[in-house]
């Protein structure tokens, strides 16, 4: 089934390649649209069914975004870890607000994924072997950036440990996913990217998070944007 879907987005990738990719905003990556490979067969039952999904191209924040960064936006923010670090302890209603004063917006989850995982369906942003010297995890939370060498395939930083990320998506099943879930509807949005506080097994990129819209005063979230390029 995977490799089916494998020679599946091979060939729409040729068949819409385009020459040029356009110049990404300041702080920004590109990716491009097109289909990938979402979800797991093999992680919690909610990441299941292994499918294929498809996105317009879109532009990325390249890194989560920092402390410094949401002062700008919200004079009264306070934040005792460092200003280059990643902004935490923001609701989803605040991370979404901060978006639309950029000119951006919070990423669904598909989106998130895809830049986490790019077409070739690896288990975490850098590959497919778990390395704990490519996550901030074990309660470390060091600035955005830093790990230089667990770039996704799109060029994106901190998909994997650090803080995880808000997205604009409702918690609700994959079409196909027929076992039950009282968590699912319109009560909780999707998180992705595990926290310094989460397990390896949570920093894969098909792993699903989810929080009330309203949850604030911890250090395990973040946010990153999207802008549509298209």
């Amino acid at each position: 089934m995977r490799w089916n879907l494998i020679v599946l987005i091979s060939a729409a990738l040729i068949l819409g390649a385009a020459p040029n990719s356009p110049a990404p905003p300041e702080g920004m990556v590109y990716v491009p649209a097109g289909p990938f490979i979402m979800g797991s067969n093999v992680g919690d039952t909610d990441e299941s069914p292994e499918h294929l999904a498809t996105t317009k191209a879109f532009f990325i924040d390249r890194y989560e975004v920092s402390n410094s960064n949401f002062k700008k936006f919200d004079s009264s923010y306070t934040y005792k870890e460092g200003w280059d670090n990643h902004a935490c302890i923001v609701t989803w209603e605040q991370a979404a607000a901060y978006a639309k004063w950029a000119d951006k917006r919070l990423p669904t989850e598909v989106e998130w994924e895809k830049a986490a995982r790019g077409t070739d369906a690896r288990l975490y942003p850098w590959g497919n072997t778990w390395d704990t010297t490519f996550v901030a995890w074990d309660e470390t939370i060091p600035r955005g950036g830093t790990i230089m060498n667990a770039a996704s395939p799109y060029g994106c930083f901190d998909m994997a440990g650090g803080v995880r990320e808000w997205t604009d998506s409702w918690y609700k099943p994959y079409s196909g996913n027929e076992v039950p879930c009282e968590s699912y509807g319109e009560q909780f949005k999707v998180c992705r990217g595990g926290s310094h506080f989460c397990d390896p097994f949570s920093f894969r990129s098909s792993h699903r998070f989810y929080l009330p819209t309203n949850t604030t005063g911890n250090y395990y979230t973040g946010f990153r944007c999207v802008k549509d390029a298209e």
